[in-house]
């Protein structure tokens, strides 16, 4: 109700940056897949939370000397965006809200029963939603694997792959389809997925993932007259949230 007039007025899209400014592996190197922090201080804005992304650029090297992957090479970063994410936690004023662990794996199973096929075939590519057709890593011309294919056409030779991780697959953002929170600070602790979780090939070469940019992205709601009295009556009064904890084996 609160995404539509009369209650709102305008959403304008609001980058949060980094806390610490991303580094990059040298020859030889595995880059540090800790340490990824973003905070969003602003508590005089409602923001709508459940639209929230994450945007993210990846590179696909060796790990030798950064080379780029050839097109022939039969390994590909494996499916989906959120194969990225290893483990996220969301804290207000020090306190954990929620925190989420190995939950890559549960919302892939999520997402192979949520997405239809005409959603896997055309919004969901910009989750690098490419699913595997079979267990095979050829992926020249003679692929029957098309999934490992197009992974690999999109991440060969030096392209940056483009991709998004939407917030609300991961439950306590999910929950809030129907709800605001209140004006609060939010800060974001980040552990990336190993590189050996995140690529699917068929020799022993030493290949890794390097994330180029990671960027949080949120809507920023500018609420009309009557926004803020619905949003000052139902969703700034006192309300107990339980600690959230998702763990997948």
């Amino acid at each position: 109700m609160f995404r539509t007039p009369p209650y709102l007025e305008k959403t304008t899209y609001v980058q949060v940056n980094s806390d610490i400014p991303l580094t990059f592996p040298g020859n030889s190197q595995i880059r540090n897949k800790s340490g990824h922090k973003f905070t969003a201080r602003d508590r005089d804005n409602f923001y709508d939370w459940y639209n929230a992304y994450f945007r993210v650029d990846f590179k696909f090297e060796a790990v030798a000397n950064g080379a780029d992957i050839g097109a022939d090479t039969e390994s590909a970063p494996i499916n989906g965006s959120f194969s990225l994410i290893r483990s996220l936690k969301l804290k207000s004023a020090g306190k954990m809200l929620y925190e989420a662990e190995n939950i890559h794996k549960g919302i892939f199973i999520k997402n192979l029963l949520d997405f239809s096929d005409d959603f896997s075939r055309s919004v969901a590519k910009n989750q690098f939603w490419y699913l595997d057709s079979d267990a095979t890593t050829v992926t020249d011309g003679n692929a029957t694997n098309l999934g490992m294919r197009t992974r690999a056409r999109l991440s060969r030779g030096g392209e940056i792959v483009q991709t998004i991780i939407p917030l609300n697959r991961y439950s306590f953002f999910e929950s809030l389809s129907d709800r605001l929170l209140p004006p609060m600070q939010l800060e974001f602790e980040i552990l990336l997925q190993d590189d050996r979780e995140m690529i699917f090939q068929n020799d022993g070469t030493a290949r890794r993932i390097v994330v180029r940019k990671l960027e949080l992205w949120v809507p920023q709601l500018q609420l009309t007259g009557k926004g803020q009295t619905l949003a000052n009556e139902n969703f700034l009064q006192p309300t107990q949230w339980k600690y959230l904890k998702e763990v997948c084996i």
